[in-house]
């Protein structure tokens, strides 16, 4: 307490030396002289009257101890999706590839008939249409016609075995005069 009372003299005393200068005559003390001799005691004055609430803890400057705040939820984005399904597994989902029907073009019989000479094609043509299989224009082409006269005759000879492949059908062929 003697040496907060010390300084507190202390300080008036520097305050009290500065008041007769602003008394001294206004000749020999100009004007910014004499704002720096308010000033100098002003923070003096002030200087007194903050260590006296520092020491009273009336100080609202004081430095606090940091004290532990929890963080703010942060709010949650991801949901965890639910299962909504049955208990019993699903059944996978197969596709059944559409039968299509190969084309009259890509058959063994339409093979053989293809690499015969265009003479031989129309005489299997007339052939078929001797035996009524055949009703369209003997052009020696291979078309629908000429197929369904081919397998409606290999049916009736026995020989429809024989168009699964290339000779067989080349053997269907030679019956017919090709």
């Amino acid at each position: 307490m003697t040496i907060n009372l010390r300084k507190t003299a202390i300080a008036a005393l520097a305050a009290l030396s500065l008041v007769p200068a602003a008394a001294a005559p206004a000749h020999a003390l100009g004007k910014k002289d004499k704002a720096f001799i308010a000033g100098a005691a002003t923070a003096a004055v002030a200087g007194v009257v903050m260590q006296n609430m520092r020491a009273n803890g009336q100080w609202p400057f004081a430095q606090q101890q940091p004290r532990y705040a929890a963080p703010p939820a942060q709010p949650q984005y991801y949901v965890q999706p639910r299962a909504t399904y049955a208990t019993t597994a699903p059944r996978p989902v197969t596709y059944q590839p559409r039968y299509v029907a190969p084309s009259v073009h890509s058959t063994p019989a339409a093979q053989a008939f293809r690499e015969l000479s265009p003479q031989m094609r129309r005489e299997v043509q007339i052939s078929l249409a001797r035996y009524g299989y055949y009703s369209g224009s003997i052009d020696g082409a291979w078309g629908p016609g000429t197929s369904s006269a081919v397998e409606a005759y290999a049916r009736a000879s026995g020989r429809s075995g024989q168009l699964g492949s290339i000779a067989g059908a080349y053997s269907v062929m030679d019956s017919l005069g090709g």
